[in-house]
Order: structure tokens, then C-alpha cells, then sequence
């Protein structure tokens, strides 16, 4: 089968589940953000396992938790497609109520058959609540108008040679300012440098500047996270990632390009450990005990 993308650019239109799990989206092998992290985060084997490189993949499962914050993210960026991807259950459905909701039964299980994500009355109430929140910001809904939703970025790097692909949320049509919208427990300074940190959102941030600066020859000034809160009064949030943490994201996606080459190259997908590696205690328990008990008897036997 031949790829769907053949050239590095910027390409609208492509569905999602090409995106993340087609091994024939472009001509060779790909790794996005998420992949980068993995084999940062956890190992080679890890991302091996779940990418399309793995003719046993297993099927991608619905994650419940998930549900609201890509919702809120879907109806405020491809609010025409909402319908098509999401069913709405009435106020008290419940499917043990099999007679008195027969009907409403059925049209929730023929849309989980159509593969539609089913949203409860109550959580569609709060995705609503979320998006409003968002609008009546005014710098928030301005970074988030006069572009283009889920464009596919493809090019190859120039040191290793291997396929890069980002998706950004939204593309501006001046390219200067790139948002990034999330949602969040907590959107507050230090909450969400939690976030940050745990999720990796500098590596994202740098492989996206960095694919937009390959394809349009033009690089951003300003990568801002739009933060929703999940919980009410849904605060919005609007936080610059300063340029050297984009860097030190760009530092590590360096290195997850090039283990990823290494491991294509090789054809080999090593886990956490495969040879006996020297482990010891966290260097916050070595300073505990040592705080207790004196650090001399181990110091000698050492």
C-alpha cells in the first residue's frame, strides 16, 4: 500500500486514526511527540509495542478519563465534526433502565457501534460550560481564531534521515503566535508546572516549532498553552513557554531522534535494563538514613 503522505508539508484532511496508528502514512517510519517521550520516559520497548511498527498492536481503548478534556478540545476546534464524533445521553440515562429507556438504549449502543465516544447529559454540560469559560476570554479565543485545526506537519530530519509528524491543536494563519490548548485539574502557576514538567509539554512545543520552522521556512516567536480548568468556574489560563525551556525540550527530542534512528537501524527495541546495571537507593533515601544513622559503616564498605 503506498503512503498517504509522500512529501514533506503540511497537509489538512487527514483522519485521525491515520495519524496515530497507519504504518502507511508516510514512506518510512515515523515518530511523533508522544513517541519521542515514550522512548524517553520509558523505553525503546515501550513505544515499540504500541506504534504502528508492531504488526500486534492491540486496539487503541476508549480512556474514559479523557473523555471531557478532548471534548471541550473538539467542540472548540472542529465544532462542525462534534456531532459526528460524539453522542449525548439524556438527563437520568441509565442503561439498566432497559424498558423504560429502550429507545435511548439502543441509539447510544448504535452509536458506540459507529465508534462515537459517549458523553453523559452531565459531562456534555460541563465540556459546554468549559468552551464558554474559554470564549469570554478574549485573548484566549483571539489566539484560537483565524487559522486551522488538526493540519498534519511531516518532514524528515536532517541528521538522522527518519520521518517526523506533529498535529499541532491550531494553526494561525500568521504563524507567529502558536497556541496550544489544554485542559487541566489545576490550571494555576504552579499546577500546571507540574503539568508541564510530567507530560512534557516543552518537547511537544519544540517538535512542533521545529516542524512549522522546516515546512513554511518561517520559525514562531511565541508558543502559549491556553489552559481550561475542568472543574468550575472552568478559570482559563494563558502561559508563554519561555525560549530556553523550548530548548532544553529541543535537547531532549535530539536524543529520542537519534535513539529511535538507533533502534530502526538495528531493528532492536531494548527495554529498561537488558544488562545488570549498577541501582542503588534515591539519592533522597540515601540522605535520610544518612541524616539517622551516620553514613560511616556503609561508607566503608563501600
Amino acid at each position: 500500500m503506498s503512503a498517504l503522505i509522500t512529501a514533506p508539508g503540511a497537509y489538512s484532511g487527514i483522519d485521525n486514526a491515520d495519524y496515530h496508528r497507519n504504518a502507511n502514512l508516510l514512506p518510512g517510519p515515523s515518530i511523533s511527540s508522544s513517541g519521542l517521550k515514550t522512548l524517553l520516559n520509558k523505553s525503546p520497548a515501550h513505544y515499540w509495542y504500541d506504534s504502528a511498527l508492531n504488526p500486534d498492536r492491540p486496539a487503541e481503548s476508549d480512556k474514559p478519563h479523557f473523555a471531557v478534556g478532548k471534548a471541550a478540545h473538539d467542540m472548540l476546534l472542529l465544532n462542525e465534526r462534534f456531532a459526528d464524533s460524539y453522542h449525548v445521553t439524556l438527563e437520568g440515562f441509565s442503561r439498566a433502565k432497559t424498558k423504560a429507556m429502550a429507545d435511548e438504549i439502543a441509539e447510544c449502543e448504535a452509536a458506540e457501534a459507529d465508534g462515537k465516544t459517549i458523553l453523559s447529559f452531565e459531562q456534555a454540560a460541563t465540556v459546554r460550560a468549559m468552551c464558554a469559560a474559554l470564549k469570554a476570554n478574549k485573548l484566549a479565543s483571539a489566539a484560537l481564531s483565524n487559522g486551522d485545526s488538526e493540519v498534519t506537519l511531516a518532514w524528515q530530519d536532517k541528521e538522522t534521515g527518519v520521518w517526523l509528524r506533529a498535529r499541532p491543536d491550531f494553526l494561525p494563519k500568521r504563524r507567529q503566535i502558536i497556541p496550544d490548548l489544554k485542559t487541566a485539574a489545576d490550571a494555576s502557576p504552579r499546577g500546571f508546572q507540574r503539568a508541564m514538567a510530567n507530560l512534557g509539554y516543552a518537547q511537544s512545543a519544540a517538535l512542533y516549532l521545529d516542524g512549522i520552522e522546516t515546512i513554511f521556512g518561517e520559525r514562531p516567536s511565541h508558543w502559549i498553552h491556553v489552559v481550561m480548568e475542568k472543574e468550575p468556574p472552568h478559570v482559563v489560563a494563558l502561559y508563554e513557554l519561555p525560549a530556553e525551556d523550548i530548548e532544553r525540550g529541543r535537547w531532549l527530542n535530539r536524543t529520542a531522534v537519534r535513539r529511535f534512528a538507533e533502534c530502526l537501524s538495528a531493528d532492536r527495541w531494548p527495554g529498561y535494563s537488558d544488562q545488570p546495571t549498577l541501582l542503588g537507593l534515591p539519592q533522597w533515601e540515601r540522605r535520610m538514613i544518612d541524616e539517622h544513622g551516620g553514613d560511616e559503616a556503609w561508607s566503608e564498605a563501600a
